[in-house]
């Protein structure tokens, strides 16, 4: 394991020279306050089917026990960055990225598991499309304890991909590999505290020529916190992703006073039933001006679906 101290002079370093060659693959995971989970996500990991990777490590100021877990692994593969303070999120994404030397770059969260083939099959993807620069995969929902709590998978097509991401992130965030010269021009938003993820991908998706895909395949057992746990992360969450929603609508239709209300009100979980209706008239519009423009016809039945289990799931949990 290599040590790094100090997340502001990391640029600086030259990562080739802890190394004969560089990986085929760099895995990045902040980590802070992970000790909980954190060596299940570790071990997932450094036990992958595909083994040409670097594992980079970025302790974001934690003050439990996440330093010791992380130094008790002797594996060369670790790239251990620790923060001198806590920077957030963003920030430690992208210091963890611009330290990189793998062409691909692969997402990880600390509370998360990869299924061990995760990296050979997203390697072999991208290997195999070219024209694809940003992949992720379908989740299995676990929960606290690790007890499986169902499936989850986004669109598999480009096309998908951006429908989707009108209103919600299109990726599963931890499931997410990369061309590294992709990330590495487009950084995450360092202004922004929460849903990061989901401005990047609209920002690749509408202002570059960057392509997209999911597969079918669940890659990652993604743990899902209580109520209390997602109820913390406040207001702000949900502001910044209704923000990249609205502006990702707006590149192909005009919406109202009115319409937006709804949106808000829908995605703060205060939409009344009587409005509900006012969503599904909304989606009908979106999809037409999105069909116009992109030559794709999303199925209105599954958007209707979605929104359904949306509504339910937000305001009568």
């Amino acid at each position: 394991m290599v040590r790094i101290l100090g997340s502001i002079n990391t640029k600086k370093l030259s990562m080739n020279s802890l190394r004969n060659s560089s990986p085929a693959v760099s895995v990045v995971m902040p980590v802070l306050n992970g000790e909980k989970y954190l060596r299940l996500a570790i071990e997932s990991v450094l036990n992958q089917t595909f083994s040409d990777f670097e594992f980079i490590i970025i302790n974001d100021g934690s003050t439990d026990e996440t330093e010791k877990i992380i130094n008790s692994y002797n594996d060369p593969r670790i790239k251990y960055i620790q923060n001198s303070e806590n920077l957030g999120l963003s920030k430690s994404f992208n210091i963890g990225i611009r330290a990189t030397t793998g062409e691909l770059i692969a997402r990880m969260d600390a509370d998360d598991i990869s299924v061990n083939d995760r990296l050979e099959k997203q390697v072999k993807y991208l290997k195999n499309h070219l024209d694809i620069s940003i992949l992720g995969s379908a989740i299995i929902r676990i929960d606290e304890s690790g007890q499986k709590l169902g499936v989850s998978s986004r669109p598999t097509s480009h096309e998908g991909v951006k429908w989707q991401s009108l209103f919600s992130t299109p990726l599963f965030h931890p499931t997410v590999m990369a061309r590294a010269v992709v990330l590495k021009g487009n950084l995450f938003d360092e202004n922004l505290h929460n849903s990061e993820d989901y401005e990047l991908w609209s920002r690749l998706l509408f202002t570059t020529s960057t392509r997209f895909a999911n597969l079918r395949e669940p890659l990652l057992r993604y743990r899902v916190f209580s109520k209390s746990f997602t109820q913390s992360l406040g207001k702000n969450f949900k502001i910044d992703a209704l923000n990249t929603s609205i502006i990702n609508i707006e590149r192909y239709v005009s919406l109202t006073d009115d319409e937006k209300l709804c949106l808000t009100n829908l995605r703060m979980n205060s939409l009344k039933l009587k409005d509900f209706i006012k969503i599904l008239n909304l989606y009908r519009k979106i999809r037409g001006a999105f069909r116009l423009k992109e030559g794709y016809r999303p199925s209105l039945a599954n958007q209707v679906l979605f929104l359904t289990k949306y509504y339910l799931k937000r305001v009568w949990r």
